[in-house]
């Protein structure tokens, strides 16, 4: 995992020093190495995370020199092993163990028909000069992130937002359509906008070509989620086939010449994680590390974190070390500031604070890579909007006894409330929109922002399996995505997901809704994968947390003394989009205890920071 940036045309000399600074601000992402390389129509240069080779023969950026094609790469292909294999039988010789030169050599055997071949994460930019043209690409599911701007007469690229403003620092102006987004409606990065105008995000599984002599420029979908399924099929066989599909995702995610760690929450995700690496490593292995988020009880909180959980399955695995990781308070607004900058915008969730601190000691442990569940929820039904539509699918069916029975088991998981209101939610479009603003502006806007950038949503999904696509590709992982990567790479480590494996994403999608929400049960096959191997305690489960954070009570402590000071001071940068009366009352209310908009607020305190530390100039 590495920091990249290219510059793409004749151009790229005048920018002199700043490519190199565009560079050095990507640190973090790689504190190993640096390169750069150029001629006169590119300059591309490289920040290195040493995670496979740990030789100087995996430095980048990397040539071809028989044909002078150079890349500049940022990921893992983790079927390096197999696809080196495959060359070497067709006579490429390698000179390196690294699965950069392996990617290489695969664009130079298939061009860009080697994304098909690739299982990993990455994003890349070759220069080609066979063509004269730059071809990049980012992974199907978009784990990497590659921003792009087409300034001064070029194609600038690089593995975050900030440094392309060091490239072209006019660009450093907020994208207010972006902040509506997020605001009004609560959506982050589903599409190529981001928080800085002029500055795009390649989306998932696409591929691009520019041509510095003519200024040619196409990006097109080279990777499309299969179309969702609800044909019967066999649920043993499909369980069974999930079983090693998932296993083989886990192990060759441990392929690593560095230490590998593991995030556990004691929930279905991240124990079906450590319950494979296990079985993939043997008796004989070393001591696997893992790494939990804990808070301590206070009168206020309780104790919110699942520690207990994660203490049961590291007991069950005489080789597994769990690290309880303290999420303490005291430095969560220094933490928010670090994590806005890092993310090169706000963020639309409180669960970067316990993330960001399992990282920070993942590294400091000597950890520098650790597998994670993300994906799983968005991929196997694990949220209340899916029971939601699989009790709708049993009403169309009028299956009345079914309902009934699977409503009762779904409350296990979802409050009462939760789960009605969303069963409104989710087949009617005005009430979608009516929740969209109740959880986003909740009447904080400025009624001219809102009317200038408010949407009109698209018709809701009619089975759980049309909503899982959406929320894969569109509604909620790229934004999980998004911060998970920033706040990885935030300490230099390297985030693996095996849910996220292709493979398994395209036979999650083949299957019919209810192998993935039925029976009562949310992420129905994975909770009969985890009782094949011994976690049926955890298989029970109903009590889902996510990340949990006592966020709440941090923004209502002291009457609301963070967000009154930051949100309501005369020099506020957030006053452009929002009514300042409305505002406090907001501030008010929560800090009083009447809960609800806990998660708004949280909004509108890292849009400011956001504001603050990035878009200085702002208006």
């Amino acid at each position: 995992m590495c920091g990249i940036v290219a510059v793409v045309g004749e151009g790229h000399a005048r920018l002199g020093s700043r490519r190199q600074d565009a560079l050095r601000i990507l640190t973090h992402r790689g504190p190993d190495d640096e390169g750069s390389w150029a001629d006169q129509h590119a300059w591309l240069g490289h920040r290195r995370l040493s995670i496979i080779d740990l030789s100087p023969g995996g430095h980048q950026p990397m040539v071809h020199e028989p044909t002078g094609t150079v890349i500049t790469y940022n990921g893992e292909i983790y079927n390096y092993i197999e696809l080196r294999a495959e060359l070497e039988a067709a006579g490429h010789v390698f000179r390196t163990r690294s699965d950069t030169e392996v990617l290489l050599a695969a664009y130079l055997k298939w061009g860009a028909a080697a994304l098909d071949r690739l299982n990993g994460m990455w994003s890349f930019l070759i220069w080609d000069p066979r063509s004269g043209r730059a071809f990049f690409a980012r992974d199907r599911l978009g784990v990497k992130p590659l921003y792009y701007t087409r300034s001064n007469g070029g194609l600038s690229v690089a593995s975050e937002p900030k440094a392309l403003l060091e490239l072209h620092p006019e660009l450093r102006k907020a994208d207010d359509a972006s902040v509506y987004a997020l605001l009004g409606e609560g959506a982050l990065y589903g599409s190529d906008r981001t928080f800085y105008a002029g500055i795009h995000m390649l989306q998932p599984g696409q591929c691009g070509t520019y041509d510095p002599d003519t200024s040619s420029f196409a990006i097109r979908r080279y990777w499309t989620p299969p179309t969702p399924s609800d044909d019967a099929c066999d649920y043993r066989q499909a369980l069974e086939s999930f079983g090693d599909l998932f296993e083989d995702a886990v192990r060759i995610r441990m392929r690593s010449d560095v230490p590998v760690g593991f995030t556990l929450s004691g929930g279905l995700d991240s124990s079906a994680i450590l319950s494979s690496a296990v079985s993939a490593t043997g008796s004989t292995g070393n001591m696997l590390r893992a790494f939990t988020s804990v808070y301590d009880a206070t009168a206020d909180t309780g104790p919110i974190d699942e520690r207990n959980w994660a203490r049961t399955v590291a007991g069950k695995y005489d080789r597994v070390d769990l690290e309880e990781v303290s999420a303490d308070a005291s430095d969560w607004l220094d933490v928010l500031k670090r994590v806005v900058w890092h993310m090169d915008g706000p963020g639309s969730s409180p669960a970067v604070f316990p993330l960001w601190k399992i990282m920070q000691r993942a590294r400091s442990a000597g950890i520098p890579v650790l597998l994670e569940g993300q994906g799983a929820d968005e991929l196997l039904g694990g949220y209340t909007q899916y029971a939601a539509l699989a009790l709708w699918d049993s009403l169309s069916r009028r299956r009345a006894t079914t309902f009934a029975r699977d409503f009762r088991s779904y409350t296990k998981t979802f409050s009462f409330l939760w789960l009605s209101l969303f069963l409104i939610r989710e087949r009617t479009t005005f009430a979608t929109q009516a929740y969209r603003r109740r959880v986003g502006a909740l009447g904080t806007l400025d009624p001219d922002f809102v009317q200038r950038f408010e949407t009109k949503l698209p018709d809701p999904a009619r089975t759980v399996n049309e909503r899982l696509g959406n929320d894969l590709t569109r509604d909620v992982l790229p934004a999980l995505l998004h911060y998970g990567d920033a706040i990885s790479m935030a300490h230099s480590v390297e985030n693996r997901l095996p849910f996220l494996d292709y493979r398994l994403v395209e036979f999650a999608a083949s299957l019919p809704g209810d192998f993935k929400v039925g029976e009562g049960e949310t992420k129905r096959i994975l909770r009969d994968h985890l009782r094949t191997v011994d976690l049926q305690i955890i298989a029970n489960r109903r009590d889902k947390q996510g990340y949990p954070t006592p966020a709440d009570s941090w923004l209502a402590a002291n009457d609301g003394e963070v967000l009154k000071s930051l949100l309501l001071s005369s020099d506020a940068k957030i006053r452009t989009y929002c009514r300042p009366k409305r505002v406090r009352r907001l501030i008010e209310h929560h800090a009083a205890g009447r809960g609800g908009a806990g998660l708004h607020l949280y909004r509108l305190l890292t849009t400011e920071l956001w504001l603050r530390t990035c878009v200085p100039a702002t208006r």
